[in-house]
């Protein structure tokens, strides 16, 4: 018995050595650690839409910082749009916070369009609120200013730090969900695993 538990510590040992790819977290939630004190990240439940080697991109999915209508996102100086519709703004994230983003199911794909392992997506160019406008975009959405960015090994840092948590994707949680930051942060603590 003992030589095999040698030979499998020495097979452990290489993988790691060799630099075996850590498993992809992107299509998961990530849900801050109650002590995570980062004002941007404080209570946040982030979607991972790419996580590899060169680092991750996600989004937060329960920071709700105002409302308005489409009007207020898009300009249609033709009137060819429905511009009336009311629509939440999220804030996705503290990387290129001026721009805005769209979260949203896997039925749409166009310029800009990056769908994660889940099947959930984002995409930062205009287009696509014109389609949502124009009531053919996807059903699921939300609209969001900035996203949250990685670079190489820092996710992972602050995962060994234990600053998150890891859960399943949870659609009606990311694209329902109605509650304040700290409800919906809860509601994701409830379903995430131990410190990753």
């Amino acid at each position: 018995m003992r030589p095999l538990c040698l030979l499998l510590a020495v097979f452990l040992w290489s993988a790691d050595a060799l630099g075996a790819e850590k498993p992809s977290l992107a299509g998961r939630m990530l849900v801050a650690a109650e002590k995570l004190r980062d004002p941007y990240f404080e209570h946040a439940v982030v979607y991972l839409l790419e996580h590899d080697a060169e680092g991750a991109v996600g989004i937060i999915v329960n920071r709700k910082v105002g409302a308005g209508s489409l009007a207020d996102l898009v300009a249609d100086p033709n009137g060819y749009l429905n511009l009336n519709r009311h629509v939440d703004l999220y804030f996705g994230g503290p990387v290129a916070m001026t721009k805005l983003f769209v979260l949203h199911d896997g039925s749409y794909q166009g310029p800009g369009t990056v769908t994660s392992p889940g099947g959930i997506a984002m995409t930062g160019e205009k287009t696509i609120v014109e389609v949502i406008a124009d009531g053919r975009g996807p059903r699921q959405h939300r609209f969001m200013t900035g996203y949250a960015g990685w670079g190489a090994g820092q996710l992972e840092g602050e995962i060994s730090h234990g600053d998150w948590l890891d859960a399943p994707p949870d659609r009606a949680l990311i694209f329902e969900s109605t509650g304040t930051t700290e409800e919906i942060w809860r509601q994701a603590l409830d379903k995430a695993g131990l410190t990753l």
